[in-house]
């Protein structure tokens, strides 16, 4: 199983994880709503108290905001799961400033999770207060709060996807640059070759780079841990110069320009 393989295997089990907290969380959300009462026998909001809607939309806010540390907190623990599956070791085998680089980019997601959530909250406020100040639908109300909060959900998944692939790819870097410190190393950028690749991926499945880390993707995410952005299929596989040249890989700078390499297999800088 590659690197890549083994942090997608960590990711799904992180969906999965998180379909249950998402349904346990729709479950509190429809209690919470319940709360606004409705008249006999109709669906109609009761125009209640001001201090009663304040209380509503008091437990909404601080039920988002467990949530997103809930999930921070996820994405951190199946991170370093990935990590450990990638190594076949924990984590903290690899240097200090590899472990230094994981964490920056593991809190940056995790960060990221919790962004979701606190920006979530004036979305469902006003969903919520619209369906009080009208008189509205109860069901309508219950609909728009969970349809912002699927939003959340779609949102947050990324974020815990992009945490855990990331931090898989890091980890195979940084353990290929242990092990082989004093070879010349290149980046293979594999996987699918398909009508769904971004065009970055198009342009560079299949070559190999001197230092991914100097690429653009256009999403505005380091290439090295990122790849071609968000639930990105592909990964870097470091690999000796000589290998691949053997393998017939082309093999470029950053820039675009193609790698000299002399009669040794060494790269001409």
């Amino acid at each position: 199983m590659s690197g890549a393989d083994a942090a997608g295997v960590v990711a799904d089990a992180a969906v999965e994880d998180l379909r249950r907290l998402e349904q346990a969380l729709e479950r509190d959300l429809l209690r919470i709503l319940l709360s606004l009462d409705t008249l006999p026998g109709e669906d109609s909001l009761v125009r209640r108290q001001a201090q009663t809607s304040a209380a509503v939309l008091s437990q909404v806010r601080r039920r988002l905001e467990d949530e997103g540390e809930r999930l921070a907190g996820v994405a951190g623990q199946r991170a370093i799961e990935a990590v450990g599956a990638v190594l076949g070791a924990p984590p903290s085998t690899l240097p200090l400033d590899a472990r230094s680089e994981l964490d920056s980019i593991v809190n940056g997601q995790v960060g990221e999770v919790v962004a979701v959530f606190r920006a979530a909250v004036p979305e469902m406020r006003e969903a919520v207060a619209r369906g009080i100040a009208s008189g509205g639908s109860l069901a309508d109300v219950v609909e728009a709060v969970r349809e912002r909060m699927r939003t959340s959900y779609t949102r947050a998944k990324a974020a815990v996807d992009a945490a855990i692939m990331a931090a898989g790819r890091r980890a195979v870097v940084s353990a290929a640059r242990e092990v082989d410190g004093d070879l010349d190393l290149v980046y293979v950028y594999v996987g699918p070759r398909d009508a769904k690749n971004r065009p970055f991926c198009s342009a560079w499945v299949g070559k190999a780079v001197t230092d991914p880390s100097r690429l653009d993707n256009g999403q505005g995410l380091p290439a090295d841990d990122y790849c071609g952005g968000y639930n990105c299929r592909h990964s870097w596989a470091p690999t000796t110069v000589e290998t691949a040249i053997a393998e017939g890989i082309k093999i470029y700078r950053p820039d675009g320009s193609p790698l000299v390499v002399d009669q040794e297999g060494l790269i001409r800088r």
